[in-house]
């Protein structure tokens, strides 16, 4: 009961100190013309582990990141539309494609020159080839570029991502055959594969037969009720559920049943409602997930391997976006189009966190290799907005759309 009662204590010590430098560094920032989102890694940073001060307990830190990538997964696919991909996919897809096989081939070369498997490269490329939809919406929308020709272009390609990324979550048994089992058979190698893409394509039917009825008619029933507080409490319920039963049914993360819950719901008659009752939850998340992985960043991560550090930022801001930028060039886009297309995707977030601690869960890279994708991950989400700065005003002005 003890030990309880002082975790439960330090759960609320740290989300009331993290919340409240949230809060004051996010204003801070908004008034520097900044993005909030520097605000929230700062403040994330002062109450970690590995800043002076007040020291939040590392595990609850990393426990809490988890939570916060769970939520912001269910996030993702309530706003996952194919529309975004149908209407954009003659550059998305392709683009997307391309961009992320160079990226993926950039940190294999790279990875194989420090003495890391030709495995855990591939996977430490996807992993820094897929860009954050969190922080993408976000500084698309800070920039009025969200609800344009250009913001539906980044946010096809972004859709494209995930799918891919989604793809290699399902391999990562594949990848822990080749670590733990030898010599594998082709024969082995191919039912494997087959395997995992029909529980997940399995998955997928379920969840967009029944449990699109099953989610509906829960929903509607709530409703009925016309309890606000229900029909969010209903919200979370149903995310929960929907993840862990994925998880123990179908093997899947439970991020990615996360991620398939959201999908569920958003094909829902009452989308709509359920997008605007997770309004709130889903800001306050925000706010945790960049809170939580401020929290996580360890500064002796980048000065004891500097060198890997300067590699795999160099593929987040410079290959990923000249590739992307000269992607859509070729594709008869714009100069300016490539410019959008290029800042957004110079960043990387939530499936990068989710692929590299699959690969240190089966123990395919090691420990600094997450640690070293987190310090990127944050440096690229601090300078994303302010890279957006730098982009022509009257480009902002001249694609403009009203608001969807």
């Amino acid at each position: 009961m003890d030990i309880v009662s002082a975790n439960l204590k330090l759960i609320v010590v740290i989300l009331t100190m993290g919340f409240a430098y949230a809060t004051i560094l996010g204003y801070l920032a908004h008034r520097l013309k900044l993005s909030p989102i520097l605000g929230y890694l700062l403040a994330g940073f002062l109450i970690g582990p590995f800043s002076p001060g007040f020291v939040a307990d590392l595990k609850m830190s990393e426990q809490l990141a988890e939570i916060g990538v769970i939520l912001m997964m269910f996030g993702v696919g309530l706003h996952f539309k194919w529309q975004d991909l149908i209407s954009t996919r003659y550059i998305a897809i392709p683009g997307a494609l391309v961009q992320t096989a160079i990226a993926t081939l950039a940190a294999t070369l790279m990875m194989l020159q420090m003495g890391w498997s030709i495995e855990a490269g591939i996977l430490l490329g996807f992993a820094v080839g897929v860009a954050s939809t969190v922080v993408l919406v976000r500084v698309l929308a800070d920039n009025h570029l969200l609800h344009t020709k250009d913001g539906h272009i980044c946010v096809g390609w972004l859709v494209v991502e995930d799918i891919i990324t989604v793809i290699v979550l399902l391999m990562i048994p594949v990848f822990a055959t080749f670590v733990d089992g030898g010599n594998i058979s082709n024969e082995m190698i191919a039912w494997t594969i087959l395997w995992q893409i029909g529980k997940f394509v399995a998955l997928v039917i379920l969840m967009f037969t029944f449990g699109k009825q099953f989610v509906s008619y829960a929903l509607s029933k709530i409703k009925a009720t016309q309890s606000q507080e229900l029909f969010t409490l209903a919200i979370l319920a149903l995310t929960f559920v929907i993840a862990a039963g994925a998880s123990i049914v179908f093997g899947v993360s439970i991020t990615l049943g996360a991620f398939i819950a959201g999908m569920a719901m958003g094909q829902s008659h009452l989308h709509q409602q359920v997008a605007i009752n997770a309004k709130p939850l889903r800001d306050a998340f925000v706010a945790l997930f960049f809170l939580s992985i401020g929290m996580l960043f360890n500064p002796s991560a980048i000065t004891e391997h500097w060198q890997m550090f300067l590699l795999i930022l160099s593929i987040i801001l410079i290959v990923k976006p000249l590739a992307a930028f000269l992607i859509a060039i070729v594709l008869r886009q714009s100069i300016k189009t490539g410019l959008v297309i290029a800042l957004a995707l110079a960043q990387i977030g939530e499936f990068s966190f989710i692929l590299a601690e699959e690969a240190v869960r089966i123990d395919l890279i090691p420990d600094e290799g997450y640690d070293i994708v987190v310090a990127c991950a944050i440096v690229s989400i601090a300078l994303n907005p302010i890279l957006f700065k730098f982009l022509p005003k009257g480009q902002r002005q001249q694609h403009e759309a009203p608001e969807l």
